[in-house]
Parts: structure tokens; C-alpha cells; sequence
């Protein structure tokens, strides 16, 4: 475990958190943030994050050999979700919660069929219509970060949340003392996904007005033409949590038709960053602060007297019943409010 991380697991909250009898399983849950955020939850209520065992995925791999299709409905196999629901003990009163970028993936789907309490998907990227009526048949519910995305695909919605627990967020900022400098440190990290043109056109501007610009884009395939940003290496989230406690302004640039704000969002409203972004829609949350919050126009631009005026003015604090609206606490005990009935 990061030294980061481990220093603040134990930390008790400032709020008060309800009980609940109602256990709790995460599955296909694998990153390193998304395992920290479910170890935190586990300290505080009945939670488990689901290990698959490889002889499972192994049979599930012979049962399917002979599948000429990818629909889950056609490949998935009952009787391995039944022997892996009997094996957990899982009962009508339990709570799955799943995520899309593993809900397809090997013998996950059976597992899903065969669980007998609710099912819940949190989709977190963009995805079509086509996806959620795959998914529908297996899911009670499926949420969705993005406003947008709820209204076209019908789903519900749900606050994006921090990977840090309400509390970890704040002993973090307390562990890392930032050293402050006439220039103001900028920072950006991930995948291009088409981002880097503007990330450039930003950067040398942020440049002009005296700025420090840290900017880490991870090549892919939509890595065309070359930027002086460009980087091949992808950061731990140890590494990159420190990198944004570092900074004065993060950086969140969507990519095209994505409308709900970025982690990188609540990095700064949790850390006390200033954020510059071409997300809008943020402006219509309790997040948003003109203080804190520099918006990019319609087509990348940007009045760059405004931008000189933002990187001037001081950072306003948040409040902790904003914040914790977006904490990891929020999003389960939502999540165990909706569907704290069995199904029938």
C-alpha cells in the first residue's frame, strides 16, 4: 500500500455515518484507486471487493470455446455463477455493484445473473444505447456520472466521487505541505484521447501569462501529429496524487461528447487546486466557484485577461457538506438507500 495512502487508512470521519446491515460487494473493480476506495468503505461498512479465481475463468473460457458471438446474454454460463454465488454465500439481501469497464469481461456476466440480491452498474465513461440494452437484463439499476448520458440513455444518475474517503482527503492535504512560488505550478496527466492540440494551444498560453506547465499526455492511438507533451509513461496513483498536491492549477480537458467532470474535478476541489477546464456543465453543480473554476469558451478558446485575472485570485474553500457529497461514504450509502429492497 502507498505510504500516502497507509499514513491515513485508520483516520476516523467528521461525519457521522449510518449503519447498515446491508453487505455490500464490489466486483471487477481493479485499479489501484478503485481498490483503495473499496478498502476504505470496508472500514466502515460491510464491504468486499470480489476476487474471481482463475479456474473459474478457465471454465468459463472451455464452456464458451464454440461462441461465434460477443453478446454477454450468449456467453454467459449459469451454472458458474451459481457455484460462485453458493461458494460466497450470497443471499436476496446483499448489494452487487459493478462497473463498465469489467461487466462484460470472462465469467463476470454469469457471476451477475446468478447474484440474488440487487445488482447496480455505475458506468463512468461514455457508452451507447446499444450497451445499456445489453446490460439491462442483468442490472436493477445502472447510474451514470454524466447528466447527459442519463437523459439520452435513460439512466439514473449519480454524484461523481472522490477515490479518498471524506476524512483521507484531508489528512492528505495536511501530510503534503505545499511549498508556494511566485509562479503558478499547472498540471495535466493522462491519456491523449484526442486532447493534445488543445492541451498545446493551452499550455503555451498558460506559458505567457508566467506559468509552470507540468503536462503528462499518454500517447495512444489518437496521438497525431506529435507534442512536445507527449509522454510514454503512465503514472501510479500514488505518484499522481502527489503531483496534483504539488500543484497550484489542475488541468481537465474532456474528450469530444463527454459532459460530466473528471476525478481531476474533484482533485481540485478536495485539495484546494484551482481547476481550468472545458467542461461547462460544471458550472452547474455545487462545485463550481468562479474563484476556483476557469471555464475554456465554446471552441477552445478563452479571454486570456480573464485567465491572468483567475490564476490571481485566491482559492475559496468549499464546504464539507459539498464536498462530502462527492465522497465515496455519499455514493454508498445512496446506493444502499435505493435499493435497499430485495428483489422479488
Amino acid at each position: 500500500m502507498p505510504a500516502i495512502i497507509t499514513a491515513i487508512i485508520a483516520c476516523k470521519g467528521t461525519f457521522e455515518f449510518r449503519e447498515s446491515t446491508v453487505r455490500t460487494f464490489f466486483l471487477g473493480w481493479t485499479a489501484e484507486y478503485e481498490r483503495h476506495f473499496i478498502q476504505y468503505l470496508a472500514t466502515r461498512y460491510d464491504v468486499s471487493r470480489l476476487e474471481v479465481p482463475k479456474l473459474l475463468k478457465r471454465l468459463h473460457r472451455i464452456a464458451t470455446v464454440f461462441s461465434k458471438t460477443d453478446r454477454v446474454q450468449d456467453r454467459h454460463v449459469l451454472l458458474l455463477g451459481r457455484l460462485y454465488s453458493a461458494a460466497k454465500g450470497f443471499d436476496r439481501s446483499d448489494m452487487l455493484i459493478c462497473n463498465e469497464g469489467h461487466v462484460r469481461r470472462n465469467v463476470l456476466p454469469s457471476i451477475i445473473s446468478a447474484f440474488p440480491g440487487r445488482k447496480v452498474l455505475l458506468v463512468r465513461d461514455l457508452v451507447d444505447s446499444a450497451f445499456i440494452e445489453e446490460m439491462s437484463p442483468f442490472f436493477d439499476r445502472i447510474y451514470s456520472f454524466d447528466q447527459s448520458q442519463c437523459h439520452t440513455l435513460g439512466m439514473q444518475y449519480l454524484n461523481q466521487f472522490f477515490p479518498l474517503g471524506f476524512a483521507e482527503a484531508e489528512q492528505a492535504t495536511a501530510a503534503e505541505p505545499i511549498q508556494k512560488t511566485s509562479k503558478p505550478h499547472c498540471f495535466f496527466l493522462g491519456r491523449d484521447k484526442g486532447r493534445s492540440a488543445v492541451l498545446d494551444r493551452l499550455g503555451s498560453a498558460l506559458e505567457q501569462l508566467g506559468c509552470v506547465v507540468d503536462f503528462r499526455i499518454v500517447r495512444d492511438i489518437t496521438s497525431t501529429p506529435e507534442s512536445r507533451f507527449h509522454s510514454d509513461v503512465l503514472l501510479d496513483y500514488e505518484s499522481n496524487l502527489k503531483l496534483s498536491l504539488s500543484a497550484d492549477v489542475l488541468i481537465e480537458i474532456n474528450q469530444p461528447g463527454q459532459a460530466g467532470f473528471t476525478l481531476r474535478t474533484l482533485e481540485a476541489a478536495y485539495f484546494g487546486k484551482k481547476l481550468i477546464t472545458n467542461n461547462d456543465s460544471v458550472k452547474d453543480t455545487q462545485l463550481y466557484d468562479p474563484s476556483n473554476i476557469f471555464v475554456i469558451g465554446a471552441g477552445d478558446k478563452w479571454d486570456e485577461s480573464a485567465l491572468r485575472d483567475f490564476l490571481k485570485t485566491p482559492f475559496k474553500p468549499l464546504s464539507k457538506e459539498t464536498l462530502y457529497a462527492h465522497s465515496p461514504d455519499y455514493m454508498l450509502e445512496h446506493l444502499i438507500k435505493e435499493n435497499s429492497t430485495a428483489p422479488c
